[in-house]
């Protein structure tokens, strides 16, 4: 009588775990004259493998499978409200969702799909606006049903890409001297080789991470122009300038330049070494800069990404860290300048030719005194 409590007691077992593992596991059932086969299914929603931004009205989108979009809505972003974690406690949508849905204003978009549906391509009814942020809200599916919603943010095309290339950077950051709040942030100048709209452009370095990327306001500038990106906001005076040039005074800003300020407040760039990509919204390298000093013997983190990425740029010729302008005697007060900076500027001046991006390499780097916007480093060569 035991061993048949125990049978019994085996075969409920066995059914109950038959029935967990069939609702776990992606298979289906078929119910047969002969009893039930399991059969295979997918039950994966398609992923998405990429965005490419082609014109100003022009986005296309590939997926991993054969799909068909449900509906799709393109708007703009707006700050504090398309990115809002709010959750209403009403019927009504959080400010995220009703963005997303075109609640805060859309741009009417066609969706046109691949013969073999692979790669989606919307149309914009209109023309993005330089530099600005939107946001991509659909919901495709698969052959079998399976779904995708997907909220993906993009950059308004520029059509007016400028040529620019960095002349001097300040990594170091200094609050105080003495008693004195003097706040002496990080800096980036620039001399623009080519006019055009900064928007879209990216700075980044590779021990900050993309994260902490600096984002180029919509700005047009001038060829044979110089202008500064301050990577720290800390005191007074940083003032983001569109119009009034003599806008900001904090330390580091200069007078009849365009100054633009970070709203960042920590520390930008490694003190030991690291290399900085200027770059487009298509990811193609424009400029890059590498430092090191004598005790860092190899790059670190995304760092050595960054330098292999600048070689295949054909700015630096190797990607090694013993390529990078040695990082010495660098303080608040001292930055690093490129030598033939003037010589850049008078030749684009006169209407020389050259070839852009612009190659780059340690010869041509020394540590001066901090000049911002000013160009100060003597001749060397020519374009």
């Amino acid at each position: 009588m035991k061993r048949k409590e125990i049978m019994i007691l085996l075969s409920q077992t066995f059914v109950l775990c038959t029935c967990v593992l069939l609702c776990v596991i992606p298979l289906s059932c078929k119910l047969t004259e002969e009893g039930i086969r399991i059969t295979a299914g997918d039950y994966a929603a398609p992923v998405i493998e990429n965005l490419e931004i082609l014109d100003g009205r022009t986005l296309k989108m590939d997926f991993s499978e054969r799909v068909k979009v449900k509906s799709v809505v393109v708007s703009k972003m707006i700050k504090n409200i398309s990115d809002s974690m709010e959750h209403s406690d009403t019927v009504e949508a959080s400010p995220a969702l009703l963005s997303a849905g075109g609640k805060n204003g859309s741009i009417e978009t066609q969706t046109e799909l691949s013969e073999d549906g692979l790669t989606v391509t919307y149309t914009l009814a209109q023309e993005c606006e330089i530099g600005e942020n939107y946001e991509l809200f659909g919901v495709a599916e698969d052959v079998t049903g399976n779904t995708i919603t997907f909220c993906i943010p993009f950059v308004g095309y520029n059509s007016r890409e400028p040529e620019i290339i960095m002349t001097e950077l300040q990594i170091k950051f200094t609050g105080k001297s003495g008693k004195k709040e003097v706040n002496r942030g990080e800096y980036v100048e620039f001399l623009v080789l080519k006019g055009g709209n900064l928007g879209g452009l990216e700075l980044a370095s590779g021990m900050d991470g993309e994260t902490k990327k600096y984002c180029f306001p919509p700005v047009d500038v001038e060829a044979g122009s110089v202008f500064l990106v301050h990577l720290r906001t800390a005191g007074e005076g940083c003032i983001d300038e569109r119009e009034n040039l003599n806008e900001a005074t904090a330390a580091h800003s200069a007078d009849g330049i365009l100054d633009l300020w970070s709203e960042n407040t920590e520390a930008r760039f490694n003190d030991s070494a690291d290399v900085i990509l200027l770059r487009n919204s298509s990811g193609d390298i424009l400029d890059a800069f590498m430092y090191a000093d004598e005790k860092t013997l190899e790059w670190k983190k995304g760092a050595v990404i960054f330098a292999g990425q600048a070689v295949a740029a054909g700015i630096y010729d190797g990607e090694e860290i013993s390529e990078a302008v040695l990082n010495k005697s660098t303080t608040p007060l001292k930055s690093f300048t490129r030598l033939d900076a003037e010589a850049l500027q008078n030749a684009v001046k006169a209407g020389e030719q050259y070839t852009y991006p612009v190659k780059n390499n340690k010869s041509l780097w020394k540590v001066e005194t901090v000049s911002p916007g000013l160009l100060s480093a003597g001749a060397l060569g020519t374009l």
